[in-house]
């Protein structure tokens, strides 16, 4: 009888642990900085976001920037859409990602000895047509397909294709006049019912027909 009561201990501990999938399923926190040769620090940084909150399941992701103004953007996999939530009166519109918004001239992958939150990571360099972007990428926290693989807005199915949906831990994106920096603060794991869209599905639909 003791036996049995093993084994059945066993597989209720394997059920739980199925609640967890191979995909990453959670929250991430952001801090961003701003370094520029031309302008104004203080002004740049009152301007632009200075913490990211970033959600995500298997089918969707929320990205949320706030500073002076606070802006939410809701990615159904799914339908490939974005619905932007703007402004205190939360004007919504829709976007089709789609669509290319800018093509990649270059790219670099390689690993580093630098570790985020005590994650190993790896570095991917894109040169694109407006800017630079440097990504390190999780090795052990991985995307769900579905959140980037037909994502081509912002070249975000070339990141997500070339490094295997690896998550962003920090990033570096250099404009014309300044440099944006980002490092993940805190990551949160959760577990397979959470939900990444912070809104009603019926309004996601009536907005994004």
């Amino acid at each position: 009888m003791s036996k049995l009561i093993i084994v059945f201990a066993i597989l209720f501990m394997a059920g739980c642990n199925d609640t967890v999938g191979k995909y990453f399923t959670g929250t991430i926190e952001y801090a961003y900085t701003y370094t520029s040769d031309l302008l104004n620090l203080d002004s740049l940084s009152k301007a632009r976001p200075s913490k990211g909150l970033f959600r995500y399941d298997e089918a969707s992701y929320q990205s949320r920037f706030i500073g002076a103004d606070t802006n939410t953007y809701y990615y159904s996999g799914k339908l490939n859409k974005t619905i932007s939530e703007t402004g205190i009166q939360k004007n919504y519109a829709c976007e089709d990602y789609s669509i290319a918004t800018d093509s990649v001239l270059s790219y670099k992958l390689n690993n580093t000895e630098e570790k985020i939150l005590g994650y190993n990571c790896r570095v991917i360099e894109l040169q694109k047509s407006r800017s630079f972007v440097k990504y390190y990428v999780s090795n052990e926290h991985i995307m769900s397909p579905t959140t980037y693989k037909d994502h081509r807005s912002y070249n975000w199915d070339f990141y997500g294709n070339k490094t295997g949906g690896g998550l962003i831990l920090k990033v570096e994106h250099r404009f014309r006049n300044f440099t944006m920096h980002g490092e993940a603060k805190d990551l949160q794991i959760k577990k397979n019912n959470f939900k990444a869209l912070e809104i009603d599905e019926k309004l996601f639909s009536q907005i994004c027909r």
